[in-house]
């Protein structure tokens, strides 16, 4: 299996990023570089909408299992 390089440090590990365009008022989702923030490519508002719903989700889940952790700890 390929893995995906960054073609300006060699960076293996990419990353989500908004920005706002120079002149715009809406932001725009990303892939970056998480090493060196070098813009790889433009995701659809669409998905930037799902990636964000399921990020919420997962939180909350994260909370709740803080919450049944610590309850079990008691």
């Amino acid at each position: 299996m390929a893995v995906s390089t960054c073609a300006k440090c060699g960076g293996h590990s990419f990353e989500r990023a908004l920005l706002t365009p120079v002149g715009e008022d809406i932001e725009l989702a990303i892939v970056q570089c998480a090493n060196c923030g070098t813009p790889i490519g433009a995701l659809d508002s669409a998905s930037s909408t799902l990636i964000e719903g399921l990020q919420k989700q997962i939180a909350s889940i994260d909370a709740g299992l803080v919450r049944i952790a610590k309850a079990l700890s008691e």
